[in-house]
């Protein structure tokens, strides 16, 4: 988000805290509306008041739409990213930079039993790298996870041109060894 929707958020939350607050101490003081409402009429009839009453009312409504599409929108927008040639523009989505990660994290062949991944934004449209994994025991985990932190930037920086700022690996589960008994 740029600087100035972020100023109109905090103006708009601020407005709601406020809001909120005097509905909270509504139920305490039921004489707090009758003390809101009255001077309204007067507000509204002022020639200069009029305008400045409609000014914050237009900002506290702009702000909500800008407030509702941003927060329908941000998931979306900020998970794809886009690359710009002579032809055209290319987009690559969350779901290719995860597949990428997690194909290098596989062939990296320290033991990696299963892994899941996670893409999130970073700043100056570098990215960050979540992986979970669960690896196959008899695995130097220090070692083997840094190895496969070393391939999964590499990698994705070198399919996609995608800066990635980091890439964090979470052992989530060592599978433990059993001992096979064989019969005669």
């Amino acid at each position: 988000m740029n600087g100035f929707l972020r100023v109109l958020m905090f103006i708009y939350s601020v407005i709601i805290g406020i809001f909120s607050f005097v509905l909270i101490y509504g139920m305490f003081d039921e004489d707090i509306f009758s003390k809101i409402i009255s001077p309204l009429p007067a507000i509204i009839s002022g020639p200069v008041s009029k305008y400045v009453y409609f000014a914050v009312l237009a900002l506290l409504f702009v702000t909500a739409i800008i407030s509702i599409s941003n927060s329908i929108t941000y998931g979306t927008l900020n998970r794809t990213r886009l690359r710009k040639t002579e032809i055209g523009t290319v987009d690559i989505g969350a779901g290719a930079i995860e597949s990428i990660a997690l194909n290098a994290a596989k062939s990296a062949q320290v033991g990696i039993k299963s892994a899941r991944c996670h893409v999130a934004p970073a700043k100056n449209g570098a990215i960050k790298i979540n992986l979970s994994c669960e690896l196959y025991s008899n695995v130097e985990i220090p070692a083997s996870m840094s190895k496969v932190q070393e391939k999964v930037k590499k990698d994705i920086e070198r399919y996609t041109g995608v800066i990635v700022e980091s890439v964090f690996v979470k052992v989530a589960k060592v599978e433990a060894t059993t001992a096979k008994v064989e019969s005669r």
